[in-house]
């Protein structure tokens, strides 16, 4: 497998246009697809500023490729929220290639840095090629062959951390199965997937390391 990093542009995008407008980091935690063109996006917003947060949140709201947007502060003061989108022609890439987007961040000045795990370096090429296709500047930063055999992705990473976060793990726990699944847009049984796959991957990982 090759994990590659990519300095992306997609123009006229709402992730383009809040990072081109704010001073405010936007990280992409999930994206899924929804609908034909669509999709639904995991969001959180790096800022502590509670004006500043309703302001983006604002903005983000009243794109007009967001259909919805719900979100909350989490405990540390950020804010997290899914934003449906009408269309997105990141996931609509992704979808069509064996690439996996582990996570992705606004640098800025529209410019959005991608962390991509790719199958094969044919993959990662043809990911690159059909957003170019599409309008984009692709800059590629960083490629390295990485060891998939205790490979935690970045979806597994978000849930458990937030389960964490929440009180999912405490005794008694504080918030339940069905909750977490609704925060992340998905259904209770697939949350529990997700939570189990990533805690296997995450113990694999440690003991390995402890080796």
């Amino acid at each position: 497998m090759i994990e590659a990093v990519l300095q992306v542009d997609i123009p006229d995008g709402w992730v383009h246009d809040i990072s081109s407008k704010f001073d405010v980091p936007v990280r992409i935690l999930d994206c899924i697809p929804f609908g034909e063109k669509g999709a639904r996006s995991f969001v959180e917003l790096e800022c502590d500023d509670p004006e500043m947060q309703r302001i983006v949140s604002k903005a983000i709201e009243e794109h007009p490729d967001v259909c919805k947007w719900e979100s909350s502060v989490t405990e540390d003061g950020r804010v997290r929220g899914v934003a449906l989108l009408t269309k997105c022609r990141a996931c609509t890439a992704i979808l069509r290639s064996d690439c996996y987007l582990r996570s992705a961040k606004t640098k800025g000045g529209g410019l959005v840095e991608w962390h991509v795990i790719a199958t094969r370096e044919g993959a990662l090429g043809q990911l690159i090629k059909e957003l170019q296709q599409n309008g984009c500047t692709i800059k590629l930063l960083s490629k390295k062959k990485v060891d998939d055999s205790s490979f935690v992705t970045r979806r597994q990473e978000t849930a458990v951390r937030a389960a964490l976060e929440r009180g999912y793990y405490d005794y008694p726990r504080k918030v339940s199965l069905q909750e977490m699944a609704k925060s992340f847009g998905v259904t209770a049984s697939t949350m529990g997937e997700i939570l189990q796959r990533g805690e296997r991957n995450i113990i694999r990982e440690y003991f390995r390391t402890k080796m």
